[in-house]
């Protein structure tokens, strides 16, 4: 079995925002210091050091000269105002001289490392030796002075740089003690003032939490927000707003079917109830299974079309489209509702032709749903008529009638599920989901759907496609 990998910032995907800002900026903070710090002790140490090469490269020099010079002469006096000069002056400094034959002549008692240490070069070299016993260090130089001919001394020079070593020891951990406080001097300032800049997304967590299915009109974005959280907040008002608008649809869905619904219901029961009263006649019996039948038909259709709007609109597969012949669904339009037209002595008129790119089912539902409607409200005599046009783009499909007409204050509910007119209340059949039907299909082919009405003169309803 494989076990999912850790995720290694997976503690800090966790952590609170103020707990985040805090490292963040005790990490940057530690960053910037340590370098400036690194940078400030490299430059001190550097300076030191050639401060102490240029001061030993000096006293070699005296050293040099004053040998020179005290090689003519015997007197011990002399050399030792010359060695108490250098001991003295240069406390730090080391020397030893021999003479001609190579003989030790004269020795500062700071002069402790070992001959082999110092090696003969020329010009002078200046290396570094550290004593393995006390780990000091050493800047040392070793040279040759003729003085006369046949006539060569050497020197060997040494340059204590522990008082350096010291000073740049102290520094160090100075330098340490300071960076450590002000670390934690930045963690501590971090964690304050980013838990004082995140308070009003706290309030905005608050505000949230306060806001229930019951108090979807309440708004947060009136409140003066900082500029980042204002964008928030504002969407999340549209939000909440879209979530009202949804939660008032659904509410009302739910008591318009709960209301479509309790009608046939409550017939049927009405029905079953009154023949179970007495014994009736066969007639009886018949009259009211019908009535129960047409009850149970009206209620199947309102069912069924119900599951139909809510596979549309939650359709996750891809429409299945294709050409579908216009001039071919009028002719089907025309063949499916010809009895009925003639019955009512209305005329159907067809002009159209071309393709359209849609999912032939759902196209002719919503054809049917509109020229059915045309039906019902066309007086006798008149003309409902199907027509096409191809625009740029889209495909219109148009379908008319001579009918009554929708009045103004209609059309703003004509696509809402169950609205009906009042006209067409009594009309069982109508379950106000026609008209929502065609907004669903055309909403799922991308498309729209409008209407144009007068009354006394028809409506007309506009179907366009995308002409893919």
């Amino acid at each position: 079995m494989f076990s999912k990998p850790k995720n290694k910032f997976g503690v800090l995907r966790t952590c609170s925002l103020q707990a985040r800002l805090a490292v963040a900026f005790a990490v940057i903070t530690t960053l910037i210091v340590c370098a400036t710090s690194f940078s400030i002790y490299s430059g001190l140490k550097t300076q030191l050091r050639t401060e102490d090469k240029q001061e030993f490269i000096e006293a070699a020099t005296f050293i040099r000269d004053a040998v020179e010079t005290l090689s003519i002469t015997t007197d011990s006096k002399s050399w030792q105002l010359i060695w108490e000069y250098a001991v003295n002056a240069h406390g730090r400094l080391g020397v030893r001289v021999f003479s001609t034959n190579n003989e030790l002549y004269l020795s500062t008692p700071n002069m402790n490392i070992p001959s082999e240490v110092f090696s003969l070069s020329n010009p002078p070299k200046y290396g570094v030796w550290t004593d393995p016993k006390s780990n000091i260090e050493y800047r040392t130089t070793s040279f040759l002075i003729s003085t006369a001919p046949g006539q060569t001394w050497r020197v060997d020079a040494s340059y204590d740089l522990s008082p350096t070593s010291e000073l740049l020891s102290t520094y160090r951990w100075n330098l340490m003690i300071l960076l450590l406080a002000g670390i934690l001097l930045s963690v501590a300032i971090s964690w304050f003032v980013s838990g004082y800049g995140l308070r009003p997304l706290r309030h905005v967590t608050t505000s949230i939490q306060g806001i229930s299915s019951e108090h979807l009109s309440e708004r947060i974005g009136e409140q003066p927000w900082p500029e980042e959280l204002a964008g928030l907040a504002k969407s999340f008002d549209a939000m909440l707003e879209r979530l009202e608008e949804a939660f008032t649809e659904l509410s009302q869905f739910s008591a318009d079917i709960a209301h479509e619904m309790r009608t046939p219901v409550n017939n049927m029961l009405s029905a079953a109830s009154v023949m179970l009263n007495r014994n009736r006649d066969v007639a009886e019996y018949k009259q009211t299974l019908e009535t129960i039948e047409l009850e149970a038909t009206h209620l199947s259709r309102l069912i069924e079309n119900m599951l139909f709007l809510t596979r549309t609109e939650h359709m996750q597969a891809p429409l299945s489209i294709e050409e579908c012949s216009i001039q071919e669904e009028f002719q089907f339009q025309y063949a499916l509702l010809e009895a009925l037209a003639e019955e009512k002595q209305v005329e159907l008129r067809l002009q159209g032709e071309g393709v359209v790119t849609a999912n032939k089912d759902l196209l002719r539902r919503a054809l049917l749903n509109l020229v059915g409607n045309a039906l019902r409200f066309t007086p006798t005599g008149g003309l409902i008529q199907l027509a096409s046009e191809h625009l740029d783009g889209f495909v219109k499909i148009t379908v008319s009638d001579t009918g009554s007409g929708i009045e103004a204050h209609h059309l703003p509910h004509i696509f809402t599920r169950f609205y009906r007119a009042d006209i067409a209340r009594a009309d069982r059949s109508n379950t106000g989901l026609g008209l929502a039907f065609v907004q669903t299909i055309m909403a799922a082919h991308g498309g729209s759907v409008s209407v144009d009405t007068e009354v006394g003169k028809g409506t007309t309803f506009t179907l366009l496609f995308p002409d893919n």
